[in-house]
């Protein structure tokens, strides 16, 4: 019976030992120091975000625009006069005899969106279509004609000139001949 008490006190004192060991009383806690202000180190400056598009003129499909905010979400495109419209039209699968009566052909490889701010001196230079007036009047023949579509094409390319980030000209040309 004597091993029996023996493992009896040994578990007992083990049991304390562990109970003991994990209570913790107020003078146990660590203290925590008195609020003092780190030193602060200086920011890198930050840059200032990059324009989307860099200085220059671009052709694109309009998708969106967006008077509230001020601006155009744009998709670039490549443009094809003369011959030239004749030999990327057959590349993209045009059948010949009709490649043959182009005057321009816009190729568009990439869906990649770009927002851009419209500049406050925008001038619109929109085909003549009604009798345009306001400016008012400029914005709605410019929503209406991004939208327009030729068999499943868009009906018109917009040939931005950006400065600073921002379009300040928009030249509106048709994707198709106009006879």
């Amino acid at each position: 019976m004597r091993p029996v008490r023996t493992i009896i006190a040994v578990i007992f004192a083990a049991a304390v030992a562990v109970a003991g060991c994990s209570a913790y009383t107020s003078s146990d806690q660590p203290t925590v120091a008195p609020n003092r202000q780190l030193p602060v180190e200086p920011r890198p400056p930050v840059d200032p975000p990059r324009p989307v598009l860099a200085d220059g003129r671009y052709d694109s499909y309009i998708r969106t625009v967006d008077r509230s905010r001020n601006r155009l979400v744009v998709d670039l495109v490549q443009v094809f006069d003369g011959q030239a419209a004749i030999d990327a039209a057959i590349a993209d699968g045009t059948p010949r005899d009709q490649a043959q009566v182009l005057y321009v052909w816009v190729r568009n490889q990439n869906p990649r969106l770009r927002t851009l701010p419209m500049a406050s001196d925008l001038r619109l230079d929109l085909l003549p279509g009604d009798c345009i007036e306001s400016r008012n009047h400029q914005f709605a023949k410019l929503i209406k004609d991004s939208r327009a579509m030729s068999n499943s094409r868009p009906a018109y390319y917009f040939t931005l000139t950006v400065a600073g980030g921002a379009v300040h000209h928009i030249q509106e040309d048709k994707t198709f001949n106009a006879c």
